[in-house]
């Protein structure tokens, strides 16, 4: 297990500050890039999370869980594009405090629904708008999905008598289809896997984060399906990776602390996401 100090108040002072210099500079029109200070204090900013930052900038497309990937301390997406002409249905983007990453929202997208046309998010709709209009063919993509339907789906699933290792596998295999597709279209795709064991107790679900069953259910649930993912993964030859069960005792809660609002992940994890990263060959 890996030991990761909290975030000192003051480097949360400036990832708090830089993000809102960022929400301020964004949104406003025409679009610009960051540039003088505001890059200065981006390209700081990963300097404290890493002794060899990256150099190129990798795309990160996904559920609301990619969006850690953004740098910053709380959720926070800004419109970027529209998918639909009759019925609208946004593409977000984050603020992108860390130069290397660039992250895009395309809702609450399931693994299982993700790479489907229609579905109610529009999200393989989303992916094809991204990837025609913003990403360099050729570039790595990274794509995060699966960890609503380890809180909810495949638990449900499984409540109602489904095998958990038949219902991980399924979705597996019928997700990785979705790189597989992008791969298709001339990019390099990296998955990522679920990041995270939920800490909350089990009275703090909400409409918003809602889950089924026990966590020692979903526990099992995510990290069986890490590993039918990465099973899939290494046939097709697609980089997979995943953090759960390296910050905290694998079959135990990872703490509050190493989330930002008990479901997604704190900044403190940045430094082991990186690492993972270098590792697996993506930067």
């Amino acid at each position: 297990m890996t030991d990761l100090p909290p975030l000192s108040d003051e480097l949360r002072a400036e990832i708090e500050g830089l993000a809102n210099d960022l929400d301020a500079f964004r949104t406003r029109r025409p679009r610009a890039t960051p540039t003088g200070q505001l890059e200065d204090r981006r390209h700081a900013l990963l300097a404290r999370h890493t002794s060899r930052p990256p150099t190129e900038k990798l795309t990160c497309i996904g559920d609301s869980n990619t969006m850690f990937f953004a740098g910053a301390e709380h959720l926070r997406f800004i419109r970027y594009r529209r998918s639909g002409l009759w019925k609208p249905n946004w593409i977000n983007r984050g603020l992108d405090l860390l130069p290397c990453f660039r992250v895009f929202h395309v809702g609450p997208a399931t693994a299982w629904k993700a790479g489907d046309h229609g579905s109610s998010t529009r999200s393989r709709e989303k992916l094809e708008i991204l990837l025609k209009k913003d990403v360099a063919k050729g570039s790595k993509v990274l794509i995060s999905f699966g960890e609503i339907d380890c809180r909810i789906h495949m638990a449900r699933a499984i409540q109602a008598g489904k095998d958990l290792h038949e219902a991980v596998a399924a979705t597996a295999t019928k997700f990785v289809e979705l790189p597989a597709w992008i791969a298709s279209q001339g990019f390099e795709p990296v998955i990522w896997g679920p990041p995270q064991i939920i800490p909350k107790d089990e009275k703090l679900s909400s409409p918003t984060f809602p889950f089924v069953g026990p966590w020692e259910l979903r526990r099992d649930i995510t990290y069986a399906f890490i590993d039918a993912l990465d099973r899939e993964c290494s046939t097709r030859g697609f980089p997979m990776i995943a953090i759960a069960g390296l910050y905290h005792p694998r079959e135990a809660k990872a703490d509050l602390s190493f989330f930002h609002d008990g479901v997604h992940l704190s900044q403190r994890l940045m430094p082991l996401a990186l690492s993972a990263l270098h590792e697996a060959g993506v930067f």
